[in-house]
């Protein structure tokens, strides 16, 4: 019993060992979140702010439907990745944010995919379901 409980030990310090490495990658660059604080689209600023009411919403989403924890970071790290790159009106932000969501959900949970019905009920955005296919192809 006592090996049983030092071997699960021992593979659970791996694993979090090789999550803390990864851990970096996932992180947003400062140099990314500058520019969204910077970045003026027709006088409406896209403020860090307003990307990190999104990032609030999506947790939520990933601890409602239970989803695996390489989720949410994953999302964070498309979301940010195209705020970078990118200058998106506020008003655009819920659809480039539940895009990265939903990719980073096909990308990690193999036998578990929700509706985007669902979804964007759930959430109450006014976008369809075409809008977020289109987003999430711009986002790829």
């Amino acid at each position: 019993m006592i090996e049983v409980l030092i071997i699960d030990s021992q593979k659970l310090l791996r694993h979090l060992n090789i999550l803390l490495e990864q851990e970096a990658r996932c992180q947003p660059k400062v140099c990314g979140l500058r520019l969204i604080e910077s970045a003026r689209d027709h006088g409406l600023r896209m403020a860090a702010r307003l990307r990190d009411f999104e990032v609030e919403d999506r947790l939520s989403l990933i601890q409602l439907f239970g989803f695996d924890t390489e989720t949410f970071p994953l999302a964070v790290n498309l979301l940010d990745r195209f705020l970078s790159k990118t200058k998106v009106q506020p008003k655009h932000l819920g659809c480039v944010g539940l895009s990265c969501f939903h990719l980073a959900v096909k990308s990690t949970e193999e036998e578990r995919h929700i509706p985007l019905a669902t979804v964007i009920r759930i959430i109450q955005h006014r976008f369809t379901i075409s809008d977020l296919r289109r987003m999430e192809k711009i986002v790829l």
